[in-house]
């Protein structure tokens, strides 16, 4: 005959508190794990972007590097690890910074719905973007684009199905078609002169005086695939090419200097000539897209993001 186990009431008491005090124990467990979580994910630099198509400096708060993405848009504060800012995903395969303070931020790219954007733009710092204007139907998709700091009204781009390159004298309400030198990669303004753009190709850098009408091509360079072109605030331009890496001009072109870049294909450029900051993004030769920052010149660069698993 089976005999039940009578426990007395104080021990039934003991029990059951024990009982509360290991959920109390497990709660306290998993909230601090969750906690440790949050930390290390914010503090990652290992940010899941596929692609990285353009770089930019935000004019009213230059710790603020934007980057733009084949999949989001991001922040980076002060050299600090990348955060997505978008609300609603999309590719930015075009990107132009402010050049100025009161300037929207201007992209190109795929929404994620599908299709194209045409140009896009954004006021509040990325996180939320609206068309400006299709300019053609399909709507563009700008691989290349570039702004004017001296005049922000005018806007080139060079459509990736080779539509054309197309200017805008009014911030996106009318739009020119121009000759282009060839499969435009890169477009860069001068910020002293609206009138001289240059263009990196497939087969060199070219430039042009009269507002993207003509093109003429320079000698260094030549036939080499040109993949960033950038200007500086003091009118220094800088380049990525195929063959020489992060190179610069301070003569609009006719003479470069070669700078020491991290290992990279640098794809796309932004400077802070204010506090002498080069930011670079690029992909590793084991294929990584990742940001780069240099606060010395060239000399030592300092790992912002990357999408290679720690």
């Amino acid at each position: 005959m089976n005999k039940r186990l009578t426990i007395p009431s104080n021990k039934k008491l003991l029990l059951v508190g024990y009982g509360i005090l290991a959920l109390i124990i497990g709660i306290i467990i998993v909230v601090f794990l969750n906690s440790q979580d949050t930390v290390s994910s914010a503090n990652s630099r290992t940010v899941p972007w596929r692609h990285i198509h353009g770089l930019g400096i935000e004019p009213a708060d230059r710790t603020i590097l934007y980057i733009a993405t084949h999949g989001d848009f991001y922040h980076s504060h002060d050299g600090g690890p990348p955060f997505k800012v978008d609300i609603v995903r999309a590719d930015y395969m075009a990107f132009n910074a402010p050049p100025t303070i009161g300037i929207p931020l201007y992209a190109s790219g795929h929404p994620s719905t599908g299709g194209n954007t045409g140009l896009i733009k954004s006021l509040d710092g990325g996180q939320s973007w609206e068309r400006v204007t299709t300019i053609l139907e399909p709507p563009v998709d700008f691989h290349a684009m570039a702004i004017s700091k001296s005049d922000p009204s005018i806007i080139i781009g060079f459509d990736s199905g080779g539509r054309g390159l197309f200017k805008t004298m009014d911030a996106g309400i009318t739009w020119d078609t121009l000759q282009y030198p060839d499969v435009v990669s890169a477009l860069a303004i001068s910020p002293n002169d609206p009138n001289m753009a240059f263009a990196g190709t497939g087969k060199g850098i070219f430039v042009s005086n009269d507002g993207a009408k003509i093109w003429t091509q320079l000698e260094p360079y030549k036939g080499i695939l040109i993949f960033a072109l950038t200007f500086d605030d003091n009118g220094i331009l800088y380049a990525s090419s195929a063959n020489f890496g992060l190179v610069r001009s301070p003569d609009l072109g006719k003479t470069w200097e070669s700078l020491k870049g991290p290992s990279l294909t640098i794809t796309s450029i932004a400077i802070d000539s204010q506090n002498k900051i080069i930011y670079v993004a690029g992909y590793s030769s084991e294929g990584f897209q990742e940001v780069y920052r240099s606060t010395n010149d060239g000399a030592i660069w300092n790992l912002i993001g990357t999408n290679k698993e720690s």
